[in-house]
């Protein structure tokens, strides 16, 4: 199922995570999607290219994780 447009919820898992979520808050926007990116070759997605709710892609918080099992988030769906 496509996430790209759509609004989802970041979960904090490690220290790194939480504080992204206090500073930016937890409601994100996916602006793109992909199953490889050029920084991890080997690893397979799906990734997401998400940026803080009301920010575009160039908003210094603004970066890509993976969907499913990311080191730092738990991604829920909004709403």
């Amino acid at each position: 199922m496509s996430l790209l447009g759509k609004q989802i919820v970041l979960v904090g898992k490690t220290q790194k995570g939480k504080n992204r979520i206090r500073e930016h808050g937890s409601v994100w926007t996916v602006l793109a999607e992909t199953d490889r990116i050029l920084f991890r070759p080997n690893d397979k997605g799906p990734w997401l290219f998400v940026s803080p709710e009301g920010k575009n892609m160039e908003d210094k918080a603004s970066r890509w994780i993976r969907q499913l099992d990311d080191a730092d988030f738990e991604v829920k769906q909004a709403g």
